[in-house]
């Protein structure tokens, strides 16, 4: 992980200078970590406009997002790591906007308690946390990591929305998100 020493060096600035943006390695991480790569995290939204099914564009936005985070999982488990022990440190709360972009045209077609279910459960499969459940608590592969936390999208979406009578309009296909 580069310090906040080795940053003003390569960006040949004063160190004080440096220090003074970020005081410490924690912060220097967690402000930079969504910077600069991040296009295919904020691009999520626009799943909107390219898929129909709300099911099937959360199970896409999953695994898009899941497939970024594998990319940066030493720097992103750094910053859960540092977020646990010191509470200064505060991870961005960004997956919930992605969630209600892509599920905006269902919320006022459920009740709004199995809304904020669905909402919330949906939290569970995005970020660094499913992927530390996974990486340590089972022997799945890493390139299938994105793919079984697509299907547990698809599926928490699908039983939501016919559980309030709307179905998925998924066509009928033999693949699995």
């Amino acid at each position: 992980m580069p310090t906040v020493a080795d940053v003003a060096e390569r960006a040949d600035v004063a160190r004080a200078t440096a220090y003074r943006y970020f005081p410490t390695q924690e912060a220097l991480l967690l402000e930079t970590t969504f910077l600069g790569d991040s296009g295919p995290i904020k691009s999520l939204s626009e799943l909107v406009n390219e898929i129909q099914d709300p099911a099937q564009r959360i199970a896409e936005a999953v695994r898009r997002a899941a497939a970024w985070t594998l990319g940066r999982e030493a720097r992103l488990r750094a910053i859960l790591r540092m977020s646990l022990e010191h509470e200064s440190v505060q991870r961005p709360a960004r997956r919930r906007h992605y969630i209600a972009q892509l599920l905006g045209d269902v919320e006022a077609e459920m009740p709004a308690d199995a809304y904020e279910r669905l909402t919330g459960s949906l939290t569970l499969l995005f970020g660094i946390d499913p992927i530390v459940s996974i990486r340590d608590n089972s022997n799945l592969p890493s390139d299938r990591i994105p793919d079984v936390l697509a299907w547990a999208a698809y599926v928490l979406v699908h039983s939501a929305l016919e559980d309030s009578g709307q179905p998925s309009k998924r066509p009928q296909t033999t693949r699995h998100p």
